[in-house]
């Protein structure tokens, strides 16, 4: 699965950065043009749209990441990573031979790539609106029709189906290939339409009218009429999680042997009450350089107040008006997440999803243990600590200069009901731990931190945690490396306080020791992306989140640059050490295919870099994301692009 989310992260995201790359300018005919939408089935699971490419390029030109990316120094920079998007696009099935230069060269209007799942196979299909582009689009179609029986050693083959000659490639297997490949495509009324299928493409033929049923699908609808129209939004997107998972999932191969199947398990753990998902990006609308939203349509299935069903009772954020930060709080912290979630009922609502899992009913059984074993802890972990925990949880990261892979910090804050019990529970624990030890700090004696031995992972026992063995990757016989190879924890100020490092638990208590301290939000950027949020979306909301971009992006950055970003300590570079893994990726080729030598130096771009934030709200039937990029204060994108 986490090879899975790769892809579709990939994907949607990648999209948007490869197709407002440089390319010739096309002027628009979109304005009458019936929304390919329209002819889309209700077997889709995911939809992209570029509702009208020439109109967005132009705003993606005054934008500021447009202007930045165009700019002399990140220009070569953006034009290494434009094949490599493009090969890890193809992993999700934009493997037609288009490149994305071919479609934004023909596309007039809307652009739109779906993902289908068919009766007994899955698809993925391009519908472009060509209009005025028929000399372009003929030549494109004429190179990959070379190229594939140049190169790929394919066989065309024709098809008229209700009056529409349909194209069809049938790809020369490769060696030990089991699953043949081929490429369809028709024109029809000033479209191109191409699919990996050609059940998919003769779909598309008998709703040329327009008589598609996805838009007619509840789920759509609940969607629109949260996010709406959207015909003044770039891009807009629409996904069915769980069934585009499946696909993505059947595309990359399938369940390997003895995997755990995680989709059908959130599925029957509740999680299939977030039906759908679907949301529009603006760029440059005048006040902001990038706006986007999304709305989670997530109806209740029970009657009951955390409105879920088993392990999706763990969805439960209250809305509450917004908080200044705590006291402790640095002022340098490059992201600041504030949310509200309801822990204690979330630890037990896992109880559920962890059997299931395993197989086993192993989750009260490990609770006791802790509680009971004389070889464990001996904590009460529901009384002590799980019945402690308030609703507000807070996450921070930093940097500390001069960068190096352990620069990222890390910390995540819950508040207390009462932080003595908390802090005599895991006092014990930690006593009792051989890997822990105390932190000096003369201020506050209290700081403990763990780390990891370096050892085999047949060496490694967890005292008190052994039913949790059954997690082990059979297929491998080992464990998972830890996510940190150390950590720190400490109770202060009515928190429980947990970091990547000790010394970041120290920055903190001794910042909040000082009688004239700054805060954080007494910090320009800080506040003026806090402020944007609570103008635009108030003040009632579950979380809420800033990036301060020039101090989140700077040790990724650097360490990028020198080829270092894999060995980083961060939380970050272990999930995708864990991710590359996972995916059979574990080569030093494999690291994040980024050419970082061609970045120009941090100090040209840090002051161009902007804050943003996003805001969740919960609603009745799901919850609605929000998210702002603020303009430079005095327009740098035209500065940027003056350098073109």
């Amino acid at each position: 699965m986490n090879s899975t989310i790769r892809i579709c992260t990939t994907a949607l995201l990648g999209l948007t950065v490869v197709f407002y790359s440089a390319s010739p300018r096309i002027v628009s005919a979109a304005e009458a043009f019936p929304a390919n939408r329209t002819l889309l089935s209700n077997e889709t699971q995911a939809v992209f749209e570029v509702l009208d490419v020439p109109r967005s390029e132009t705003r993606w030109e005054h934008s500021f990441a447009g202007a930045l990316s165009e700019s002399n120094v990140f220009k070569p920079f953006f034009d290494s990573q434009v094949e490599t998007i493009r090969q890890q696009l193809s992993e999700s099935g934009l493997a037609f031979n288009f490149t994305l230069k071919d479609i934004r060269a023909i596309a007039s209007g809307e652009v739109t790539i779906g993902w289908l799942q068919l009766r007994t196979t899955n698809a993925v299909c391009v519908l472009i609106d060509t209009r005025g582009r028929d000399a372009q689009t003929a030549e494109v179609l004429q190179r990959i029709d070379a190229e594939l029986k140049q190169h790929r050693g394919a066989t065309m083959t024709e098809l008229t189906y209700r009056g529409h000659l349909i194209s069809t490639y049938l790809l020369k297997k490769k060696l030990g290939q089991i699953k043949v490949e081929q490429f369809s495509y028709v024109r029809i009324d000033g479209r191109l339409i191409a699919a990996d299928q050609l059940d998919a493409v003769k779909g598309f033929v008998d709703r040329i009218d327009g008589s598609g049923d996805l838009i007619k699908a509840s789920d759509y609808e609940a969607v629109e009429a949260k996010i709406g129209e959207g015909g003044e939004q770039d891009i807009r997107w629409f996904v069915r999680p769980l069934g585009f998972a499946r696909v993505l999932e059947a595309r990359s191969g399938g369940l390997k042997k003895q995997q755990l199947d995680t989709i059908q398990l959130l599925q029957e753990q509740g999680f299939d009450a977030i039906l759908s998902a679907g949301g529009h990006v603006r760029l440059d609308d005048g006040k902001f350089d990038v706006r986007h939203q999304t709305y989670i349509n997530a109806p209740p299935t029970t009657a009951l107040p955390s409105k879920y069903k088993l392990a999706g009772r763990m969805l439960q954020f209250p809305n509450s008006d917004a908080q200044d930060p705590p006291a402790w709080v640095l002022p340098t912290v490059a992201t600041y997440l504030d949310g509200n979630w309801k822990l204690e009922e979330a630890f037990w609502a896992a109880e559920t999803l962890v059997n299931q899992a395993v197989g086993d009913e192993i989750f009260r059984r490990v609770v006791d243990g802790i509680k009971k074993d004389k070889d464990g802890p001996q904590i009460d972990l529901a009384n002590n600590i799980i019945a402690n925990f308030r609703e507000r949880v807070i996450m921070l990261t930093d940097n500390v200069q001069p960068v190096s892979i352990d620069s990222e910090r890390m910390l995540i804050g819950v508040s207390l009901k009462n932080e003595a019990v908390v802090k005599a529970a895991i006092d014990k624990a930690m006593k009792s731990d051989p890997n822990a030890k105390e932190f000096p700090y003369p201020h506050h004696s209290w700081i403990w931190q763990v780390t990891q031995p370096d050892v085999s992972d047949d060496e490694i026992e967890l005292e008190g945690f052994e039913d949790f063995e059954e997690f082990i990757d059979e297929s491998e016989g080992k464990r998972a490396p830890p996510l940190l190879n150390q950590w720190a924890i400490t109770v202060y100020d009515g928190y429980l306080l947990f970091s990547s490092h000790a010394q970041m638990l120290v920055d903190s208590i001794e910042h909040h020791r000082q009688s004239e301290r700054e805060a954080l939000q007494g910090q320009a950027d800080f506040e003026r992306m806090r402020a944007a949020l609570l103008d635009q979306h108030g003040p009632d909301r579950a979380i809420w989140r800033v990036l301060r971009s020039d101090r989140a992006f700077r040790a990724k950055y650097e360490l990028l640059q020198r080829g270092e970003l894999k060995q980083s300590d961060s939380v970050l570079a272990a999930i995708v050490r864990r991710m590359f893994k996972e995916s059979g990726q574990e080569g030093d080729d494999e690291e994040l295919k980024v050419d970082g030598a061609k970045l120009p130096d941090f100090e040209v771009v840090k002051q161009h870099l902007q804050p943003s934030g996003v805001t969740l709200k919960t609603e009745p039937d799901g919850w609605f994301v929000r998210g702002l990029m603020l303009k430079p204060t005095e327009a740098p994108a035209r500065a940027v692009a003056a350098q073109r």
